[in-house]
């Protein structure tokens, strides 16, 4: 019975252990066969990887600079080329590489300069020469070539030999100006009349001036013998109201469409003044009203002595719109 008993627990422990035995070798196998699997899958997916959504952007090769950068050759110094072949023309001034110049120190800023110096270059010396064309200082022009008579019109009265003078630049004061402007010396043209100081006025009185003129010498002739050498005048081109006033209408003169006749000189040495002569010697007054008359037929505005206190000493002739049809005249 303990044999027996001895016996059956070897057995037993035998069975145990060939079974635990065969269980370990069971699982070893297992875990290998996973493993290879698992390697087997890994290197298939290695083998096709997926395309990635946003393609990897190339880098850049590193040795690619240093093998195309080909060497540069060094440079000599300008010193050294010049020395070598001093006809050469001298190499412009290079900006240094390692060495930047260095900026003016505050000291040598505040050195003190000959008082020559000190007033620095005059304003015409101080235009560069090498500035792009763009950017120069135009020369001066004389007025009748300047750029600023481009919109000016032309006179036919100066170029028929009408009246004697120029074409200015414009005339803009505010409200006053005029665009094409004269300036007037002499009147007529087979027999010019000279004013005592040249007038400013436009293109349409001066060919009425050189008209009225003609009618003006015969009566000169007639009163006292002799030709007109000279006239005065008062106002020309001015700008105001009418009669100087603070309010009202501006005066034609602001347009230079006006011009005051004031006195006569005679070749034969007389003379003639409105202010005495309107009611003067028979001469005069003979020679005065015939003058207006001859004004009315030709100017839109004639006022005399006996229009108002302000013209006692001066024949105001102007060109002025009258009427809704601009063709009303006033005589006075």
């Amino acid at each position: 019975m303990t044999l027996f008993s001895r016996r059956s627990r070897f057995n037993l422990f035998v069975l145990l252990s060939l079974t635990a035995s065969i269980s370990s070798l069971a699982l070893v196998n297992s875990a290998g066969d996973a493993d290879a699997r698992h390697r087997r899958g890994h290197q298939s997916r290695t083998a096709k990887p997926a395309l990635p959504v946003v393609p990897p952007v190339p880098l850049d090769n590193p040795r690619a600079a240093t093998a195309t950068e080909a060497p540069k050759p060094e440079e000599k110094p300008v010193e050294e080329i010049q020395k070598a072949d001093p006809k050469e023309t001298p190499v412009p001034d290079q900006k240094p590489v390692t060495e930047p110049v260095p900026e003016a120190k505050p000291a040598e800023k505040l050195v003190e300069l000959p008082k020559a110096e000190q007033q620095g270059p005059k304003p015409e010396d101080a235009i560069s020469d090498e500035r792009p064309e763009h950017d120069q200082t135009p020369e001066k022009t004389d007025p009748a070539t300047s750029p600023d008579r481009v919109y000016q019109n032309a006179c036919p009265a100066i170029m028929n030999g009408e009246v004697q003078g120029e074409l200015v630049p414009p005339l803009s004061e505010g409200t006053c100006g005029e665009r094409s402007p004269l300036k007037i010396t002499a009147i007529g043209k087979d027999n010019p009349v000279k004013f005592a100081a040249p007038i400013i006025t436009n293109c349409a009185m001066a060919g009425s001036l050189a008209n009225w003129v003609v009618e003006i010498q015969k009566e000169a002739q007639k009163n006292f013998g002799a030709e007109i050498e000279s006239i005065a005048t008062g106002s020309d081109y001015q700008c105001r109201k009418v009669n100087n006033g603070r309010k009202g209408r501006v005066s034609e003169h602001a347009f230079a469409n006006a011009l005051d006749i004031m006195s006569f000189k005679f070749k034969n040495g007389k003379t003639t003044e409105l202010g005495s002569g309107w009611k003067g010697k028979p001469e005069e007054q003979a020679f005065w009203l015939s003058l207006h008359k001859a004004s009315c037929e030709r100017f839109m505005t004639v006022i005399g002595p006996d229009g108002d206190a302000a013209h006692q000493g001066n024949l105001h002739l102007d060109l002025g719109c009258h009427g809704k049809s601009c063709e009303a005249r006033i005589c006075q």
